[in-house]
């Protein structure tokens, strides 16, 4: 005969069941027909059904747990199924994640009513914490991280200060979205346990590090770590400030942006998209970013502040003739994947090459002198001119841009100011490896996108000479002060 609570568990059981039964039945294939308050109803709704779930899940799990303790020469439930601990046998019975196997036994333990070793009934662990599950308030994402955070201070802090950090925490999780409430827990864990700081941050900084993979079959290199807050905060900050504001969060652009904004797009072709400018995503971006980090720090640690000095740190090898047609691969040393020809050709571009003679075993003979580079004066005059990437929206500084011969060298083309252009290291990819167009016409380069893209001979000027943007505004300026535009307007030499 079964005892009430062995009634109940059936009970649960069978209300699962029905329920599960009813709303697989009762979900169509598409919401696409439901108006926006009925779709945002059932979502709430449906996350009810789903806290409710858990709760019930949590207590059938403390149970299980509670029969897979290891006791000696005596057999558990999870050792009679097959498993060695609890969280493997509801890993199989409940078909679900390893991980949400161990959190749904970390919430039931923290909710269900305990017996103490005399049989006498115990209440709850976390009291506040089960009676906001029972409610229906929380669910087991929000809890278990707070619950981490609640052990760790529960001896040290003090218990009048704990029960209020436990009711305002659930209030929290009640209101908020798991995120929001870990964010939360961090504040209150600061104000229960003051004197674990110390100690916290000696251990984040002996779990800091930073590994560098090896190439995969694809010859991407994967990278790992973990980093201290300090530096996560360093890397955030140095992304975001480089990071589009136009991409990273709605901004209001000043009366001066705005008009640069318009100009830019009024000068794009038929047919022609900002998207098609730049069509990197967000990640690919902040790669990007990174990437330009490390390249302008490395050009100063290799010429002593100097940022504009050309690396020459990084060889790639790649056969003379090969390079000349620009459809040859080059090799880097420590890299197994070699360089594409659009790669080769773009380092070609801005650091120019040395010839290297070798014999027949591969001895080095004679190593020439450094070939068809922009001097540093002549990248300093081109930075001056250019001011930054001189690709159309795009914010690269001027240290993190290489120079482009607007005419290639196998085509003609000379190293010199008036056939160079300043362009960030993605889009003087984008150039090399996409059929855009760069023309210099009486010193000022024009960018025609490739045909697919439009249609006819449109044109978009390129780079930002400050001298001609000052005068141009000074002409606007004097315009609105004289309310008319008067005479003629003196001619644009900049």
């Amino acid at each position: 005969m079964e005892t009430p609570a062995h009634g109940g568990v059936v009970e649960v059981a069978a209300v699962a069941a029905d329920s599960a039964a009813r709303l697989r039945e009762a979900v169509p294939h598409t919401a696409a027909a439901a108006s926006d308050h009925r779709l945002l109803d059932a979502v709430a709704r449906v996350a009810e059904l789903g806290r409710a779930c858990q709760l019930a899940m949590g207590v059938l799990a403390a149970e299980v747990a509670t029969r897979s303790a290891r006791v000696d020469g005596i057999d558990t439930l999870a050792t009679r199924n097959g498993q060695k601990d609890a969280a493997g046998l509801l890993q199989l019975a409940g078909r679900v994640s390893r991980d949400a196997a161990r959190r749904y036994l970390a919430y039931g333990e923290a909710i269900v009513d305990r017996d103490a070793l005399t049989g006498a009934p115990l209440p709850p662990r976390w009291e506040r914490v089960s009676e906001a599950a029972f409610a229906g308030e929380v669910d087991a994402e929000a809890v278990v991280p707070v619950l981490r955070h609640l052990e760790e201070v529960r001896l040290s802090a003090d218990s009048d200060l704990l029960d209020a950090a436990e009711s305002g925490m659930m209030r929290i999780a009640s209101q908020g979205t798991p995120e929001y409430t870990g964010q939360q827990m961090r504040v209150w864990k600061e104000a229960l346990d003051p004197d674990g700081a110390r100690p916290r941050e000696e251990k984040q900084r002996r779990s800091r590090f930073f590994r560098i993979g090896r190439e995969n079959s694809e010859g991407m290199t994967p990278v790992r770590g973990l980093l201290t807050p300090e530096a996560g905060a360093h890397l955030r900050t140095a992304l975001s400030t480089f990071t589009n504001p136009r991409v990273s969060r709605v901004a209001f652009p000043t009366e001066a942006e705005q008009q640069k904004i318009d100009e830019l797009e009024a000068a794009l072709p038929d047919g022609v998209g900002t998207y098609d400018l730049d069509p990197r995503t967000r990640d690919q971006k902040l790669h990007d970013i990174l990437d330009g980090l490390i390249t302008s720090g490395h050009r100063a640690a290799a010429s002593g502040g100097d940022n504009r000095r050309t690396m020459t740190q990084l060889i790639a090898t790649i056969g003379l003739d090969e390079l000349r047609c620009g459809d040859g691969v080059a090799w880097v040393d420590g890299m197994s994947e070699p360089l594409g020809p659009a790669t080769t050709e773009r380092i070609r571009c801005d650091q120019g090459f040395r010839t290297l003679l070798l014999g027949d075993e591969g001895e080095a003979l004679w190593l020439g002198k450094k070939r068809e580079m922009f001097t540093r004066k002549q990248k300093l005059a081109i930075a001056a001119r250019d001011g930054g990437c001189a690709w159309p929206g795009c914010d690269a500084p001027a240290e993190w841009c290489e120079v482009h011969h607007v005419t290639y060298r196998r085509n003609g083309g000379t190293t010199d100011i008036d056939n160079g252009i300043l362009l960030c290291g993605p889009h003087h990819h984008v150039l090399h490896a996409q059929d855009w167009d760069i023309r210099m016409s009486e010193g000022v380069p024009y960018l025609r996108p490739p045909a697919y893209l439009h249609r006819g001979d449109g044109q978009i000027r390129l780079g930002q000479n400050r001298v001609r943007e000052v005068r141009r505004l000074r002409r606007q300026r004097r315009r609105a002060n004289s309310g008319s535009a008067k005479g003629a307007d003196p001619p644009d030499t900049g």
